[in-house]
């Protein structure tokens, strides 16, 4: 048989992610792409320090906290358990992501995946069609009672091409007047 003598090093075996959640995506740095090995508390050696492992996944939760795509992490890992099976995502350790992963079973039962799949694909249906809507003939309606309401503002003066005269002296005197109390838009 090939490859059964010892020794011999076996290829890794590939483990496909879910396609349904895809994984997370943006232009911004994030943390846990330029420090993945803060991510890693498994590694943390807790023989000085007791509490290490403790401060790692504070640091690492802390890193978590201002990620724009965590929500999308949290959702691919726990749609990706053969993948996630250590180290913190989504500010989320290990036993976290069972817990959570056996809440969604729970709720939406075992093809949980293609059912947050399924809301994400009407969620974004949702805001694709509210973004192509013409405006209803009342949101087009207050839009010219809001610019009629809008008070016409005095040419700003400019000493280079105009002297100011006593008429322009007196209308910027009332707009500065109404702006001071409040009542100029």
């Amino acid at each position: 048989m090939p490859g059964s003598r010892t020794g011999i090093p076996q290829p890794p075996t590939f483990i496909p992610a879910d396609g349904r959640l895809p994984f997370p995506v943006s232009e911004q740095p994030l943390s846990c792409r330029t420090d993945p090995a803060l991510f890693g508390i498994e590694d943390v050696s807790t023989a000085d320090d007791p509490r290490a492992r403790e401060k790692a996944l504070a640091q690492a939760r802390q890193a978590c906290s201002g990620c724009p795509v965590v929500t999308g992490c949290l959702k691919w890992a726990l749609a990706n358990p053969d993948l996630t099976k250590s180290g913190v995502w989504a500010a989320t350790t290990k036993r976290d992501r069972t817990r959570l992963r056996k809440q969604l079973v729970a709720r939406l039962g075992a093809d949980w995946p293609g059912v947050v799949a399924e809301q994400e694909r009407r969620r974004r249906e949702r805001e694709r069609t509210v973004r192509v809507a013409p405006p209803t003939v009342r949101e087009e309606a207050f839009a010219r009672l809001e610019l009629e309401l809008v008070p016409t503002r005095p040419e700003p003066y400019n000493p280079w091409k105009q002297p100011i005269t006593p008429q322009q002296a007196a209308s910027n005197r009332r707009v500065l007047e109404l702006a001071l109390t409040g009542k100029a838009a």
